[in-house]
């Protein structure tokens, strides 16, 4: 006579692999642009100055001429947060003997690394989507960075893997010619474009040119721009030009946005997950840069 399972569950073996993470997107515009720390919440200006140079003939007397002028970008900058509660014995139906106290009081979670890391880089994927497109109280690069505020029109037609480097040179050719020969030019795109834009390269015979760095940056053959992919514009055909250091985020301390605390909350009897960071972006000079104004 065979066995009878009648009164038994299927065995699921719960502990043969370590807690594995779902994949996140990350790219790093940040670490291209220009950071400011120690800022708080609220508004900050960028103060500007700007002058004319009249030069004349020289003559006797006192004839002044030109001006010098100041002028601010406000810098909109929030706080942010991430709180979470974890009820540590939820998971005993699970991981009992082996990852759990065995007493009644349990003031931690396992895999907490692995929570922690997850969480880092799905704010990592906020700041950028932040940078990008704001949260309705502050306006974002996508909002700054367009036509309306004085940035140049380019690179609007269909982007494929023959026009995507032809493109990407019109709008290097439309950033404002005072600041072409700058060393800091990028143009911010989606990954999805970021990748048609490398096929592109292959496809006009640049497959030897090392021009793609870490999957991240890919210098485009007759400018000095180089592309930038961002997480903030997956789904988005939007696309910009011009000087990353022009490009001001603005934060409290750039460690902030890289940790995430647990902390057993014995009134509660539940471990806490903590996160706080401040955020905020702004571009000034906005008439050198390029975009393509699509959404």
């Amino acid at each position: 006579m065979g066995f009878s399972f009648g009164n038994l569950s299927a065995y699921t073996d719960e502990l043969s692999f370590e807690l594995v993470s779902k994949a996140v997107l990350q790219t790093d515009l940040m670490s291209e642009i220009s950071v400011r720390t120690g800022l708080q919440a609220g508004t900050v200006a960028i103060n500007l100055f700007d002058g004319t140079l009249e030069v004349g003939n020289l003559t006797c007397g006192w004839n002044p001429l030109g001006t010098a002028s100041l002028s601010q970008v406000d810098l909109c900058i929030r706080d942010k947060q991430v709180k979470m509660d974890l009820c540590p014995n939820d998971l005993r139906a699970y991981y009992t003997s082996e990852l759990m106290r065995g007493g009644a009081y349990q003031e931690s979670i396992p895999f907490e690394q692995v929570i922690a890391d997850y969480y880092v880089a799905r704010i990592k994927k906020y700041n950028e989507e932040y940078l990008i497109s704001g949260d309705g109280t502050c306006n974002g690069i996508k909002q700054q960075i367009a036509t309306a505020s004085g940035a140049t029109l380019a690179g609007t037609a269909s982007w494929t893997s023959t026009t995507a480097l032809s493109l990407a040179q019109d709008m290097f050719d439309a950033i404002g010619q005072e600041v072409q020969d700058r060393d800091d030019l990028i143009l911010v795109l989606s990954p999805a474009r970021y990748n048609i834009l490398v096929r592109s390269l292959v496809a006009a015979n640049y497959f030897h040119y090392d021009s793609v760095q870490g999957n991240v940056v890919a210098e485009i053959p007759g400018t000095t721009m180089k592309a930038v992919k961002s997480a903030g514009l997956v789904g988005s055909n939007y696309m910009c030009a011009g000087p990353a250091e022009f490009i001001v985020a603005g934060t409290g301390l750039t460690d902030d946005m890289s940790q995430f605390r647990f902390f057993y909350d014995q009134g509660q009897d539940v471990v806490k997950l903590l996160a706080k960071w401040r955020i905020g972006v702004a571009v000034h000079q906005v008439n050198l840069f390029a975009t393509n104004g699509l959404a």
